[in-house]
């Protein structure tokens, strides 16, 4: 397989991984996420990767984008949690007071 090919490649594994992401399909991203680096290891140690740099910035740029998306997602899960936190202290704190 070309360089350019699995550079392809690359970019459909982004869009899963972007997609699953959408559909809140966490539980399945973890397998995609390692075959990608996998993936990404092996295209960079192919012959002629480096001369496709448009392509590989195009996917450095996508990868930077799903991680700040993972990074909003994982900021609303973590509220989603204190707040959950909060009203469970409030109800032992109103069950204590009765």
């Amino acid at each position: 397989m070309s360089a350019a090919a699995r550079l392809a490649e690359l970019h459909a594994a982004m869009d899963r991984i972007r997609e699953a992401l959408e559909r809140d399909q966490i539980e399945a991203m973890p397998p995609m996420l390692d075959a990608y680096d996998r993936a990404v290891d092996e295209f960079c140690r192919m012959e002629g990767a480096a001369a496709l740099r448009e392509g590989v910035q195009a996917l450095h740029e996508r990868q930077q984008q799903v991680i700040a998306a993972m990074r909003v997602r994982q900021d609303r899960l973590q509220a989603l949690m204190r707040q959950q936190r909060q009203a469970n202290r409030a109800v032992h704190a109103y069950a204590g007071a009765r």
